[in-house]
């Protein structure tokens, strides 16, 4: 058995697993990383037998902030790029895609013949936190699942111009009720839930559009994966696949896809070991 951690800017994320199979995940907070590990790594050891852990694989941005081991188990580090990818592949139980992992910002990570090959292809520094700052600025939330409530309730019509708004009509491959200018129609009048709703709308759109360029470019339209915390939110998850969508790309959102980089690190470290 081999626990995976991943220590991202917002959260730190744990999963523990034997083989393929995740036995438990945990996430908190990132606050200190390494207080932040040491807290995941001690609610995950409660599921396994004193011995059964040989090592803690760990990636993400805050694992340069953890030394060679952590309460006593030996610390494998791997690679975040090369983690989201077969983190992603096995997730959707795939031998090649293209990963996009919506977390604080979004990484975009081509794999191909079951992980041997990861690019790096790109990403936007639009994600979550984009979604929680300006949303803190211009509203005075800070809470994700508050803000995604008021989102529920909001009409994006009432904050963004529509291709129709513009011209009339659809255009090219783009319907007439498509956003042609996110948040063009904002003025001193409009409601906290229909700022919510078009904030959500503008972040995950980028994400949408970003990836299906991406998939394009690299061939691989038929095997999109998103993955990343921010696909915990259902409303996230459905804008970010509409927007997909209009391009002609039908992605995954696999179950557990806010570990992916968790599992990716486990699985990199088990194909060494073969």
């Amino acid at each position: 058995m081999i626990i995976g951690l991943d220590i991202g800017a917002a959260m730190t994320k744990g999963v523990l697993m034997k083989g393929k199979s995740i036995i438990k995940s945990h996430s908190i907070l990132t606050e200190d990383p390494h207080a932040s590990a040491l807290k995941v790594l001690k609610a995950l050891l409660e599921y396994a037998q004193e011995g059964q852990i040989r090592n803690v694989a760990i990636s993400g941005g805050g694992s340069r902030r953890i030394g060679e081991r952590l309460l006593g188990i030996p610390v494998i580090k791997v690679d975040e790029i090369q983690a989201i990818g077969m983190g992603g592949l096995t997730l959707a139980g795939k031998s090649e895609g293209l990963i996009v992992n919506a977390g604080t910002g979004t990484a975009i990570v081509a794999a191909y013949m079951c992980g041997k090959e990861i690019i790096h292809v790109g990403g936007t520094g639009v994600g979550g936190g984009t979604l929680l700052g300006l949303a803190e600025r211009m509203i005075g939330i800070h809470n994700f699942e508050e803000l995604e409530r008021l989102a529920m309730s909001g009409d994006t019509c009432k904050v963004d111009l529509t291709v129709g708004d513009i011209v009339g009509g659809p255009i090219g491959i783009v319907p007439a009720e498509a956003t042609a200018s996110n948040f063009g129609k904002i003025n001193m009048k409009t409601s906290r839930e229909d700022v919510a709703a078009g904030l959500f709308n503008m972040v995950c759109q980028v994400i949408g559009v970003i990836g299906a360029m991406a998939a394009k470019a690299y061939k691989l339209e038929n095997h999109v994966i998103v993955t990343g915390g921010l696909l915990k939110s259902n409303l996230a998850s459905k804008i970010i696949r509409d927007t997909m969508n209009l391009f002609g790309v039908n992605p995954q959102t696999p179950k557990n896809s806010e570990y992916c980089t968790a599992i990716g690190a486990v699985r990199l470290l088990l194909s060494r070991e073969t």
